[in-house]
């Protein structure tokens, strides 16, 4: 029994989680830039939002798979079930304009495929705010689904 809203308990699950995941990515920008001499053409600050952002929504799904799962093994089963058609079908491996009609919707549900695009977009082109919309709405759209599902199933208890 705990005082506590059920959202300030997520908040306090997520919250270090949320801060190591930030440092990570500081350091694989770092890398990326120190050691295989990529320059980040656009706003570090928007790539910083947009990265926070789509940080919160890969906890939300971790978040969403532990109340789904009952034991740490379904629980790896059902994140390799989300993860291998993120890889994909997200853009990431193969061009999503070639992929068939279906194939390509069931990309658009996932977060990455969004993600993806915000980076190649900051990091490659200089794109600004503007030209992010339509990415930025559709991860924005996947977090509130997700934290909403994550939220709505969350319970409080002892196991």
């Amino acid at each position: 029994v705990t005082p506590l809203a059920r959202w300030e308990l997520i908040l306090g699950k997520l919250l270090p989680y949320a801060i190591m995941a930030f440092g990570e990515m500081l350091i694989v920008l770092v890398l990326m830039v120190a050691v295989f001499g990529v320059r980040i053409q656009g706003s570090m600050l928007l790539l910083a939002a947009l990265s926070a952002l789509f940080i919160v929504t890969s906890l939300g799904l971790g978040l969403l798979i532990s109340t789904i799962a009952r034991t740490q093994l379904q629980a790896i089963q059902i994140a390799f079930l989300i993860m291998m058609p993120s890889v994909l079908l997200s853009g990431f491996m193969f061009p999503r304009a070639e992929m068939p009609t279906p194939i390509y919707w069931i990309g658009a549900v996932l977060p990455v495929t969004y993600f993806i695009e915000i980076l190649r977009g900051i990091i490659l082109r200089n794109a600004d705010a503007i030209d992010l919309v339509p990415h930025v709405a559709g991860l924005a759209a996947c977090c509130v689904v997700i934290l909403t599902l994550s939220l709505s199933r969350f319970r409080k208890q002892l196991a």
